[in-house]
């Protein structure tokens, strides 16, 4: 027997605080106060072998859109702030739902399944993300970086694949990371970097493994295989192969607007990135906020990580799961376009008890244009 609520027809519910008494509710509702939208996106659920680059193959669940296929990571949202978004979720199999992972919307739209709608069939989340306002200037404005996962037994779902990029831009446009960005970035070189890894064991489990109370072991993590995903976020074409994977970042010659980098944690342990070979990284935003100095006038505080004062003490990014970082590139000074830095990053997995390292390392390239 379902231990589920009913859903309540949407008349009934008029006030938030109505809604929230209500919870759990399952189904397929209607979405409430629903406004013409000037973005729309449909995400299916997908499960599927997927074969990575390293030979390997395991169950993948995942989202879908009419133009992706059946890879992973899910397609990228974007959009810009102050629209009307529409993200339809369309599952197949069991309940799931879409969670805006650091928007906050009202209740019925945040995603979140025993807080929320379990869609077992589809429903259409609104939202608008919030428009900077110049003369508040540290609290307002939503351009960056986020991601969107299922929230329905969540460990589970995110670790087997249910998540993909949330990119918001500001209303002056692609190229500026936020609305008062006083550098910009060149869009030839935007890049998504999104550590994951993968323990086999978890990707044998059912859809509602643990949510009676059993204990199948979702306490103990203990991945085999470590992944960069991601890539170019300039390119229009579906990756190569069942799973995007970062092969080298792409980096303005000196001269020009520098490059960015969008990390998004995929993974369950801590993880660092270290910028090598003269490479020069800056920390403009965090979570989708950007890094502000607050005291005075001057728009960007960003947190420098340049590796040129001290070559032997190459600067070290450290975040833990689902953090997200917008990262400026620079090319050395010395670079010309086709040039490559070799190693030039490295991912690093830590043990998430102890903290020692590594657990797995991964070498990154860079490519000058």
């Amino acid at each position: 027997m379902s231990h589920r609520i009913p859903l309540a027809q949407p008349e009934e519910l008029h006030s938030q605080v109505e809604f929230s008494s209500d919870q759990p509710q399952e189904g397929s509702p209607e979405t409430q106060f629903r406004r013409r939208p000037d973005a729309r996106f449909v995400r299916k659920f997908f499960s599927r072998d997927l074969r990575f680059p390293d030979g390997r193959e395991y169950e993948i669940w995942c989202f879908e859109d009419d133009r992706s296929g059946r890879r992973f990571p899910a397609p990228p949202i974007r959009v810009v702030e102050g629209q009307v978004v529409h993200v339809t979720v369309e599952p197949s199999k069991s309940a799931h739902t879409i969670h805006l992972h650091g928007i906050e919307p009202d209740p019925r739209n945040d995603g979140v399944g025993h807080t929320s709608y379990e869609v077992t069939g589809s429903y259409t989340y609104q939202f608008i993300p919030n428009v900077f306002d110049p003369n508040n200037k540290p609290n307002s404005g939503s351009a960056g970086s986020y991601f969107y996962h299922c929230h329905v037994n969540t460990p589970l779902h995110v670790q087997m694949g249910m998540f993909g990029p949330l990119i918001i831009d500001p209303r002056r446009g692609r190229g500026w990371a936020f609305e008062d960005d006083p550098v910009g970035y060149d869009v030839r070189a935007e890049t998504l970097l999104v550590p994951y890894e993968v323990d086999p064991r978890w990707h044998e489990m059912n859809h509602a493994a643990g949510l009676s109370g059993e204990d199948v072991g979702l306490h103990r993590f203990e991945p085999k295989s470590f992944y960069v995903l991601g890539g170019d976020l300039n390119s229009t074409s579906p990756p190569r192969g069942d799973v995007a994977v970062v092969g080298e970042v792409l980096v303005p010659a000196p001269g020009g607007k520098p490059g960015l980098m969008r990390v998004n944690n995929g993974s369950y342990m801590p993880t660092t990135i270290q910028f090598d070979g003269g490479l020069v990284a800056e920390v403009i935003s965090h979570d989708g906020r950007p890094l502000r100095v607050t005291a005075g006038a001057n728009a960007g505080a960003p947190v420098s990580l340049d590796t040129r004062a001290n070559p032997q003490r190459p600067g070290t990014l450290a975040f833990g799961a689902a953090e997200r970082y917008d990262i400026r590139l620079r090319a050395p000074s010395t670079a010309k376009p086709g040039d490559v830095l070799r190693d030039a990053m490295t991912v690093t997995w830590h043990d998430w008890i102890t903290g020692r390292a590594p657990l797995a390392t991964r070498k990154l390239s860079v490519r000058i244009i």
